[in-house]
């Protein structure tokens, strides 16, 4: 780590944090393979050797972006899962809500998550880190079903793996909503449209 005293004069506190968003706007936009340094400097305002000074590499970059971006998220989430106040449709409204609110503001970062898996599967440390990503999200949201069963939401014949597919599922397609699809979400709309679903099924019983 370079001693902060040598630091190159444009290397302020707010430098790191323009280059992420930077990176999230660009690799949103272009994919891991395509995006390049360069238009990663042009777009964070800054020199090459500064976004060097702070990223060794693309990969450096690329991952460091996902750990600033999504590492929000997930604190959110876990504050909210951690809440033993809350019943289960509160809760199931609330980290659902939270997902489209977020993927809505950080639509480059949902994208990139999104279809990460499957575009870096030739880059073992990025996709491990994604799959790390995946399997702590994953974690989260089988605490969702669990609580729902518990609590007496979720039918106990089904399988709880088969739930937590079915959860997912939902969810993707209306982050996939968030990500594509311009203009104003209702978003309290699509929370509850979800919670219906999840809860009460679509077909006329």
């Amino acid at each position: 780590m370079p001693n902060v005293d040598n630091r190159p004069p444009e290397m302020v506190p707010e430098t790191k944090d323009r280059i992420l968003e930077a990176a999230m706007l660009i690799f949103g936009e272009k994919g891991y393979h395509n995006a390049t340094m360069a238009e990663i400097a042009e777009a964070a305002a800054v020199g090459k050797g500064t976004l060097y000074w702070y990223f060794s590499s693309k990969e450096n970059l690329f991952a460091g972006m996902i750990d600033h971006g999504l590492g929000l998220l997930e604190r959110k989430l876990y504050a909210i899962i951690s809440d033993a106040t809350l019943s289960f449709p509160n809760l199931f409204k609330q980290i659902t809500g939270y997902y489209l609110e977020f993927a809505y503001t950080h639509r480059h970062l949902a994208r990139i998550f999104l279809n990460s898996l499957h575009n870096l599967h030739m880059n073992g440390e990025l996709h491990d880190q994604f799959l790390q990503l995946h399997n702590r999200f994953n974690r989260l949201n089988s605490e969702l079903i669990r609580r729902g069963c518990h609590e007496g939401f979720l039918r106990p014949d089904l399988e709880r793996e088969r739930i937590e597919s079915a959860l997912a599922g939902l969810l993707s397609a209306f982050i996939g909503r968030c990500i594509l699809i311009d203009g104003d979400h209702q978003l309290a709309a699509e929370t509850d449209f979800i919670y219906d679903c999840f809860i009460n099924g679509l077909g006329i019983r």
